[in-house]
């Protein structure tokens, strides 16, 4: 299941360039070419986000032509 990896791979991006802001939102392109199984991607998600500085924050789809796969924009929250 190499949707474990993306999910660990779209994480330490984001990770990265949030700098300490908490991420409520994150959107990946996904074509139907990529070889990559939505449900699946979302599963790994949740697990390896969780505990972490990304705990809670939602993994959007964007439809994609063909094998497209990258990460298209991440929301942050609002400082209260």
């Amino acid at each position: 299941m190499h949707e474990l990896g993306l999910s660990r791979s779209i994480a330490a991006i984001v990770t990265e360039n949030s700098r300490g802001r908490q991420v409520r939102r994150v959107s990946v392109a996904v074509g139907p070419l990529a070889c990559v199984e939505k449900r699946a991607l979302a599963f790994c998600w949740d697990i390896v986000t969780e505990g972490g500085p990304l705990a809670g924050s939602l993994l959007e789809f964007v439809d994609a032509e063909g094998d497209v796969f990258l990460v298209k924009e991440f929301e942050f929250e609002e400082a209260a």
